[in-house]
Parts: C-alpha cells; sequence; structure tokens
C-alpha cells in the first residue's frame, strides 16, 4: 500500500507568471492608446491642424499601413539583436516619438510620426508576444500572451477614455506628453524588470535572421493562419469602426449612450482577453479558436438580425447585449490565434507574430472600407452581415486546418503498409 506512495514524485509548486509580464503589458498599454485614442480626437485634430476631417482621418490609415506593411519588414532587419535591448530601445523611441508628435506645428509633422510610430510599434508588439511565450512553460503560454494582448485591451477600455477627457481638459498635446511619460515608466520597468538572460537572446537564429519574415509565410499552415487574421479583423472591424453610427441610425443613439456601449466593449474585451489565454491554455488553442470564431458569426449575424427585423423595443437590450459579447469574443479570439501561428513555426515566433499583427492592421483597413461600402449600398444595419460573412469565412479555415491536422497526424502514426 505503501508502495505507490513511496514511488511517487514529490510535488512541485506551480509554475508563477512571471512580473516581467506586467511591463510588457504597460508598454503595450501605452501604444495600443496611442493607436486607437486618434480616431476619436479626428475633430480636434483637424481644428487645430487646420485641415478637413478627412484628411484628419488618414492619420488613423497611415499608422495601419505602416504597422502592417512596416512589422515584417522590421522584424527581419532587427532579427539580429537582443530581445531585451529591442524591447527597451523600440518603447524608449516610442516615448520620443510621441514627444515629437506633442510639438507638431502642422499636419504634414504629425502624420510623419504617426508613420514612424507604426514602424516602432511594428518591433515591440510582435517581440513582446514572442518574449512572453518564451518566459512561461507551454501550460501557461496562453495566459502569458493574454497578459500583453490585455495592455492593448485596456488601452481600449480605459486609455481611449482617458485620452479623451485629458485632450478635453488640456488638448490633444498633453495627451501625447501622457503616452510619452506612460512609455517611459514601461521602458524603465523592462530595464530593471526582464531577467538576464533573457530565453532566447537573439530574435530569432541566426540562419533564420538571414530569411526574409516574407519567407516565414511558406512553412506549412501559416499563410492560411495569416488569412484566417486578416478575416477575423475585416469582419470585427466592418463593425466596429461604424459602430457609433450603427447605434444611433438603430437605435437612436446619442454621444453618451454610444460612450457607455464602448464602455461596456472595453469591459467585456478585456474579459474575454483573459477568458481566451485561460481557455486556450486549458482546452487547447484549436477548439478556442473555433468556439470564438463561431460565436462571432451568431453574435454579429445577430446585431444586423436584431436592427433590420425587430422593433426598437425589443432591438435595444439585444443590441447592446451583443454588442458587449461581440468584445468578449473579438477579443478572446487573439490569444488563442497567437498559439496556433507560433506553434506552427515555433522558432521564427517574432517573425510569426509580426506577420500576424500586420494581418491584424490589414484586416482593420479592409474592415473599415467593407463595412464603408455596406453602408453606402444597402445601409448600416447590414454592417454585422458582413462582418458576420468574413467571420464565417474564416470559420472554414481554421475547420479545414484543424482536419488537415488530425489527417496528417493519422497518416504519421498509421503502420507501415497499411
Amino acid at each position: 500500500m505503501h508502495t505507490a506512495s513511496m514511488n511517487a514524485p514529490a510535488s512541485q509548486p506551480a509554475e508563477r507568471l512571471p512580473l516581467g509580464l506586467a511591463w510588457l503589458a504597460l508598454g503595450a498599454f501605452a501604444i495600443g492608446t496611442e493607436s486607437f485614442m486618434v480616431a476619436g480626437l479626428l475633430p480636434m485634430l483637424a481644428a487645430d491642424l487646420q485641415v478637413s476631417a478627412t484628411r484628419a482621418g488618414q492619420l488613423v490609415l497611415l499608422f495601419a499601413l505602416s504597422y502592417a506593411i512596416g512589422s515584417p519588414v522590421m522584424a527581419a532587419v532587427c532579427a539580429r539583436f537582443g530581445r531585451r535591448p529591442l524591447l527597451v530601445a523600440s518603447l524608449a523611441v516610442f516615448s520620443g516619438l510621441a514627444l515629437g508628435a506633442a510639438m507638431a506645428q502642422g499636419f504634414a509633422q504629425l502624420a510623419l510620426a504617426r508613420v514612424a510610430l507604426g514602424l516602432v510599434a511594428g518591433v515591440f508588439l510582435p517581440t513582446a508576444s514572442a518574449v512572453a511565450a518564451s518566459m512561461v512553460s507551454p501550460a501557461l503560454r496562453g495566459r502569458a500572451l493574454a497578459i500583453v494582448a490585455g495592455g492593448g485591451t485596456v488601452a481600449v477600455a480605459l486609455g481611449v477614455p482617458l485620452g479623451a477627457w485629458i485632450s478635453g481638459w488640456g488638448g490633444w498635446r498633453m495627451a501625447y506628453l501622457l503616452i510619452a511619460a506612460v512609455a517611459t515608466l514601461a521602458a524603465v520597468g523592462l530595464a530593471m524588470g526582464l531577467p538576464r538572460p533573457l530565453a532566447g537572446a537573439a530574435v530569432v537564429p541566426a540562419a533564420a535572421a538571414r530569411t526574409s519574415s516574407f519567407a516565414v509565410a511558406r512553412e506549412p499552415g501559416v499563410l492560411p493562419a495569416l488569412l484566417t487574421t486578416v478575416l477575423w479583423a475585416t469582419g470585427g472591424f466592418s463593425f466596429y469602426t461604424y459602430i457609433a453610427l450603427f447605434l444611433s441610425g438603430t437605435l437612436g443613439f446619442g454621444p453618451e449612450g454610444v460612450g457607455a456601449v464602448f464602455c461596456t466593449i472595453g469591459v467585456a474585451a478585456a474579459l474575454g482577453t483573459a477568458a481566451g489565454g485561460w481557455a486556450t491554455d486549458r482546452f487547447g488553442a484549436d477548439r478556442v479558436a473555433q468556439g470564438f470564431a463561431l460565436m462571432l458569426v451568431v453574435i454579429l449575424g445577430g446585431l444586423s438580425l436584431s436592427a433590420q427585423m425587430l422593433p426598437r423595443g425589443l432591438a435595444l437590450p439585444l443590441i447592446v447585449g451583443l454588442s458587449t459579447l461581440w468584445g468578449f469574443a473579438g477579443w478572446g479570439f487573439g490569444p488563442a490565434q497567437a498559439v496556433r501561428l507560433i506553434r506552427l513555426a515555433p522558432e521564427r515566433a517574432p517573425m510569426t507574430l509580426s506577420l500576424n499583427a500586420s494581418a491584424v492592421y490589414l484586416g482593420i483597413a479592409a474592415g473599415s472600407a467593407l463595412g464603408g461600402a455596406a453602408i453606402d449600398w444597402v445601409g448600416v444595419g447590414a454592417i454585422g452581415w458582413v462582418g458576420a460573412a468574413c467571420q464565417l469565412a474564416g470559420l472554414g479555415l481554421i475547420w479545414h486546418a484543424a482536419r488537415s491536422a488530425r489527417a496528417a497526424l493519422l497518416t504519421a502514426t498509421a503502420p507501415m503498409g497499411t
């Protein structure tokens, strides 16, 4: 009776998430606040810089394109640098660029600053995700990625409203000064809080460093996974970009009502990011990605169905509730998708994640264009259908990848000659 207990291995202490993840999340918070904040400041920026609101809107597009195009290029350029100094240096440069944006005297200067900010963000965020994954065991990888992604999520929930409030009090330049201060704090925290040496000192192995990050897309399964990310972001932002117009056009919401819905979405997004990370570790990335993608199909379709088919009294609670659930499911998908990509090419995780980030921003641009076209063609109530169609296409790719992986596993484990 005692033999089993004598031979049983000693219990190991539970692994703890390292404190360095908090500094990575703070850096993501600074970058996320800057990237999302500008959309809410466009009227103020247009008036101060003496340009039209349409031209001021190009500031959003410039950042997205700079990030999308520049992130994989910068990943290849910076491949030989150590991860720790690269993280600290990129945040320090981001802080300096935010200061430069605060001092911009015209549209061209601010536009140039936003292009540079997008490039630097494309260095920090994928590297931060790769470092977070390397700092923990595979069993905690989803939660570690969720913490870093949570910095950007909190930026949507708190940073963007806070930036708008500060801008209303002290002008948009004051908001940029705050972002510079937060980025500086995060850089100092990373310099002091990341371990020495950091696991995987170089961003990629030397052999992989000579390979363009775009070549990573030729790894088996990577390109379909990246296309899944594009479809996910396209579907989500065909709705999110025009949510204020959707709420005002279908429910008659004013600024206060729209702001309240934004807050509920932000809180739900934070919860969804945490739940997505936990569920990925518990149930596996493929199952979680499929579950959240299916939720998004139902949620986005339900939004348009409620807006177009139900009386306002019934539609109002459904639309508000579904919008909140969209924040939960939309952000919950991210950690699972990141783990799926890391698993496909683990030795090139930073490059793969930089391509994933580019895919997100390409999807944001595509979703904005697609949602706008849908509004012009069939009305604002239809943007949910557009988003649901994109999510359904992405879900199909996830299902196909899962079936292919199972078939490959069965082939590899089949007895010889069968």
